[in-house]
């Protein structure tokens, strides 16, 4: 008799399976793997690392660049709303001396060109002719393939309005094409030399010119709490009624104007040119509580409106016009800049020869933020008229 074959008991290898080949190769790789996914992504975060550092190298030049220009706020303004000021304007804000050293040391050579151009156009502004023509030469001899000197057909310039003498200027015409003048060829060098040989030929119409002060011209010194003063020539060949009522006030009870305030003051807002400028007269300012203060009583020392060739000239002083049309002599407003805007709407009758920097300190007070975004309104401070005095 034979002997049975004895059972294998069940083991740990029972029903195994042999790795498949992309385990096998996992096993045996895995680590390599790893050393490979960490050198990508430290390449990744150096490429990145190097872009951002680049990045922000850039923006720091032409971020200095910017503010040398004047150009920043243009760019960091969040305000859709905002319009802003040229950059011909802008620049007239900037101190020549300080363009002229960015201009001698930009963060990068790009960039001189364009500072040589904020040059000339800053001393254009200042008539200084010699130094803008020294600014455009420096351009051309030392980058004569820049896009600031090489001509062509449409160089970067501001093209005017065609208009139609048969247009209305006050009635609207929808859906009516714009028409732009011709573009001028030519390169933005050639252009501002153009401009600058044209400002050198300029001169303006004798109606412009400033009319001299008379030496004999009688002058009222108003004194301010601030600490400043300032001084009115008379200019009474030009507003006889204006100026003889205003010096008739000037002489009673110390000055009519004395303890009265300041009831306004304006200047230049982000959204217009306004010039600046400070009113005087209301007698209701005397009190010290301004919820008395009112600006709709009539003067009781109204004249005549006296047409004439004054203009508002910086430090023009001229009459606030009555509800009837004609002029008030114990209400005026002084303009501390250029203010033609206002020729033929007021009558000026004097000018201030001493003390217009005050004057200038008073428009550049502080108001409610409300008035600050108008650019007009009230003092935050009572800035009071202490003494007025007839100089001899």
């Amino acid at each position: 008799m034979s002997a049975s074959p004895t059972p294998v008991a069940p083991g740990p290898l029972a029903g195994t399976q042999s790795p498949s080949q992309i385990e096998f190769l996992w096993e045996r790789y895995r680590s390599l793997f790893w050393v490979v996914v960490v050198a990508i992504l430290g390449a990744l975060g150096a490429m990145y690392g190097l872009r951002y550092y680049r990045q922000t190298q850039t923006d720091a030049k032409w971020t200095w660049f910017a503010e040398a220009t004047d150009l920043k706020d243009t760019y960091a303004s969040s305000d859709v709303n905002r319009v802003p000021a040229a950059l011909s304007d802008r620049i007239k804000g900037l101190d020549l001396a300080g363009l002229e050293k960015a201009a001698q040391a930009p963060t990068e050579e790009s960039q001189r060109p364009f500072l040589l151009l904020a040059v000339a156009r800053r001393a254009m502004a200042d008539a200084n002719w010699q130094r803008a023509e020294s600014a455009l030469a420096e351009i051309e001899a030392k980058y004569p393939n820049h896009s600031l000197v090489k001509a062509t057909d449409y160089p970067v310039q501001v093209r005017e309005v065609k208009k139609d003498p048969a247009d209305n200027p006050k009635v609207a015409t929808p859906n009516k094409k714009t028409e732009w003048k011709p573009a001028r060829p030519g390169s933005s060098v050639a252009m501002m030399r153009a401009q600058i040989e044209a400002a050198k030929a300029y001169a303006a119409p004798p109606q412009f010119a400033a009319v001299p002060i008379p030496a004999e011209a009688k002058k009222v010194k108003f004194d301010l709490s601030t600490g400043g003063s300032f001084t009115i020539a008379l200019m009474e060949k030009e507003a006889p009624l204006l100026c003889a009522q205003f010096l008739q006030l000037a002489k009673e009870n110390d000055g009519f104007w004395k303890n009265l305030a300041v009831d306004e003051i304006q200047r230049p807002t982000d959204f217009s040119g306004q010039p600046r400028c400070m009113h005087l007269g209301f007698e209701s300012t005397r009190d010290d509580d301004r919820t008395k203060w009112t600006t709709t009583d009539p003067s009781k020392h109204v004249v005549d409106f006296e047409s004439n060739q004054l203009s508002h000239f910086p430090g023009a002083v001229s009459a606030r016009v009555a509800s009837d049309g004609k002029a008030c002599a114990d209400r005026f407003w002084v303009v501390a800049d250029d203010a033609a805007n206002f020729d033929g709407e007021r009558v000026v009758f004097g000018f201030v020869v001493e003390g217009l920097d005050a004057v200038k300190r008073v428009c550049e007070e502080s108001m409610s933020a409300q008035e600050e975004q108008a650019g007009r309104g009230r003092p935050t401070a009572n800035i009071r008229v202490t003494a007025v005095t007839i100089l001899p």
